[in-house]
């Protein structure tokens, strides 16, 4: 039983270091620039496709899929950081605003920065499920964070978390904090898009 446990521990291990070198790789391989938001789609969408499954997740079906989702990963990837930019210079200009006001606004912006970050996250994990147009899919993934407050808070205290043990120990950059995400944010979600599955084909 032991046994059994040290492996299916060694296989998540793997998983996510796996995924995290292969982020870098294509990232390279896109000029780096280009390369982050479809490199991110990507493993996103081999964890969302084959889970666990160490030996399906390759080198070359996640070149594949890089290719196949090039444009789209970086458009989703432009919004976000577009949106974070207006989002974080505000929150620059913010500190000129005195008394209460300042802690309003200030209150606003971040949590703004967060629901954008969730809703780019959201953006992945519906992009790997189901066929929808840009427009749709950032509809539905804005709309997502309501659907589900438990699920939108576990987004966030897991990325935290992640980030902040990122943080503290450098090397998980290199191996571990991508695959980190796309683990967590895959396992977090199972039952809301189990859920949203029901509800989608109730309307059909």
């Amino acid at each position: 039983m032991l046994g059994k446990a040290l492996e299916t521990l060694f296989i998540r291990v793997w998983v996510v270091m796996k995924l995290t070198f292969y982020f870098w790789i294509y990232t390279l391989m896109g000029a780096i620039v280009l390369g982050i938001g479809p490199a991110y789609k990507t493993v996103n969408e081999l964890f969302y496709l084959y889970g666990f499954e160490y030996k399906e997740i390759t080198f070359k079906r996640g070149w594949e899929t890089f290719k196949q989702t090039f444009v789209r990963g970086n458009v989703l990837f432009g919004l976000f950081l577009a949106g974070t930019f207006l989002l974080g210079y505000n929150l620059y200009l913010s500190v000129q605003i005195q008394g209460i006001l300042f802690l309003i606004t200030d209150f606003i912006l971040i949590f703004s920065l967060l629901y954008i970050y969730s809703t780019y996250q959201y953006s992945l994990i519906l992009d790997s499920e189901y066929e929808i147009s840009i427009p749709n899919l950032l509809k539905l993934s804005f709309v997502s964070g309501f659907s589900s407050f438990s699920t939108f808070l576990k987004l966030l205290i897991g990325g935290g978390i992640i980030f902040w043990l990122t943080w503290n120990y450098k090397g998980l950059i290199l191996f571990g904090v991508i695959g980190l995400l796309a683990v967590w944010n895959g396992l977090v979600t199972k039952q809301w898009r189990e859920k949203l599955d029901m509800q989608l084909e109730s309307y059909e």
